[in-house]
């Protein structure tokens, strides 16, 4: 009876729930936060404090971070107060260096080894511009300077060769394209750029590595390369293109140097097309512009023989802009028309 009794005790009472492990809130003992913090194009730091642009290596390795500011809430053009470059290993999370030697250090390219090239803007109003190469020991290897202000670089993935474009200054180095070789402390070559500023650069290096091109990519364009010369070797292919894919600016120059380089019959049908084309893609809703996109339209109609069409294009032009630069052809139209 008193084992019935003691099943039946067993039956009729809800057995007691063991108690959950309780849920702890805090952080793991074990996690570590990160140092680095990319976001978009900005790069974070917290030991030591940094908040600066980004740019990262080809292989995503690498990060150099710039900081123009004095550290006394002053960027820009200044008089003194150097700015900030930090060079990151991001997959260690480990900051390899940081260095405060440049005076306003506006941009930088990172290489696949660590190695990296800075533009320093410095102080002052004057058009100049230095590209300073550092190791990953923070130890300069290679500085040029230049007298007129740098509009961008690239660097090639092994290091060895930099890529500089500066903006147009009234000296040597002024709207000049040239390749460095960081190594042997020396340009390969200088020349005036064939496709104008460019936005990207890609070295093409041999097993040995020497440079064989440099491709300078235009966005909406596409790629167009030098040899290591300096040899423009796509002249043919990037006017092919500015007449077809370029903005109606574009378009215009390209049909401008099409008709003043060779003005047959075939290069005015072409560069008249054009010129139509870009007015009606925008130019006619912008004076200057119109009035060049009317200037080549008056070229390309002289070059064809049509004389009356020639010189209302360049009436149009003058209406527009009247220092377009085409008064004494429009004259002497005037005059073989018997009209002015």
């Amino acid at each position: 009876m008193a084992f019935i009794a003691k099943l039946l005790g067993l039956l009729g009472s809800p057995a007691k729930p063991t108690p959950a492990a309780p849920v702890s809130t805090r952080p793991s003992a074990t996690r570590r936060t990160r140092t680095s913090m990319l976001r978009d194009d900005w790069l974070t730091l917290t030991q030591p404090d940094f908040f600066g642009r980004a740019h990262r290596s080809p292989n995503k390795r690498w990060i150099v971070g710039c900081n123009d500011s004095d550290g006394a809430g002053r960027g820009g053009h200044r008089e003194g107060g150097n700015g900030r470059v930090v060079l990151v290993d991001h997959p260690a999370d480990r900051v390899m260096h940081e260095l405060t030697c440049f005076a306003r250090p506006m941009d930088a390219a990172v290489s696949d080894t660590g190695s990296y090239i800075v533009q320093d803007a410095g102080f002052g109003s004057a058009l100049m511009g230095d590209v300073i190469a550092i190791d990953t020991d923070g130890r300069e290897r290679y500085r040029r300077r230049y007298s007129a202000n740098i509009f961008n670089i690239g660097l090639s993935r092994c290091g060895r060769y930099a890529a500089v474009q500066t903006a147009n200054a009234p000296s040597d180095d002024g709207n000049l394209l040239e390749v460095l070789d960081l190594d042997l402390g020396c340009a390969v070559f200088s020349v005036q750029p064939a496709t104008g500023w460019a936005d990207k650069y890609s070295f093409h290096v041999d097993s040995d590595g020497r440079l064989q091109a440099l491709s300078v990519e235009h966005n909406g364009l596409g790629r167009f390369s030098y040899s290591a010369a300096g040899e423009f070797r796509d002249a043919k292919a990037f006017q092919v293109t500015r007449l077809d894919k370029g903005d109606y600016a574009t378009k215009l120059m390209a049909a401008r140097d099409l008709i003043q380089g060779d003005a047959s019959p075939d290069n005015a049908a072409k560069a008249l097309a054009t010129a139509d084309a870009a007015l009606a893609e925008g130019a006619k809703d912008q004076p200057d512009w119109g009035a060049i996109a009317h200037r080549v339209r008056g070229e390309s109609y002289e070059a064809l023989g049509q004389l009356p069409q020639a010189l209302a294009a360049f009436e149009h032009a003058l209406s527009l802009n009247p220092k377009v630069g085409i008064q004494k052809r429009a004259t002497a139209l005037r005059k073989k028309l018997g009209t002015g």
